[in-house]
């Protein structure tokens, strides 16, 4: 399992208490995260509850900072909107992510990443190093190759066939 480290937030501005704020309260108020087969929707206990723990955790005071507890409900409340919290829905049984939140979202990503660093133990970076080097295989060089092309030969395709 990977190590947290809070650095001592430096940089952390009134904007970005703001941000979580704005985050936390459109969650509350917009987003659903339990959905029956007649295609109601609801706001679980827990989405409602972390939403609004992060909003009574933050602090607007004159030297804003977020205390450990803060950001890890953050990262709690972030968590459950990236898994199963929708805000539109549409016909059919449609279930989406407006862009405003996933705006949001980032912006809270934006801010989660001046607060904490992830340690990987020897053996998590070794097994990430693995994970990324298979997906960077795919991706163009700087030269505008691709580093490892995908060969259809190996696949059974033929080209021009």
């Amino acid at each position: 399992m990977p190590t947290i480290l809070y650095t001592n937030q430096p940089d952390v501005s009134s904007q970005d208490v703001m941000k979580v704020a704005v985050f936390a309260e459109y969650v509350g108020n917009h987003c659903y995260d339990v959905f029956d087969d007649d295609g109601s929707r609801s706001r679980s206990e827990t989405l409602s509850l972390r939403a609004q723990e992060v909003s009574d955790a933050l602090d607007f005071g004159d030297e804003p900072h977020f205390s450990r507890d803060a950001i890890q409900k953050i990262i709690d409340l972030r968590s459950v909107v990236a898994d199963m919290c929708f805000d539109r829905f549409g016909k059919r049984g449609y279930m989406g992510k407006s862009i405003d939140l996933i705006h949001m979202g980032q912006d809270v990503a934006d801010v989660l990443d001046k607060l904490i660093v992830v340690q990987l133990s020897p053996e998590e970076a070794e097994e990430a190093e693995a994970d990324w080097g298979h997906e960077f295989q795919f991706r163009p060089t700087v030269d505008g190759t691709n580093s490892g092309s995908i060969r259809t030969e190996n696949m059974g395709f033929r080209a021009g066939g």
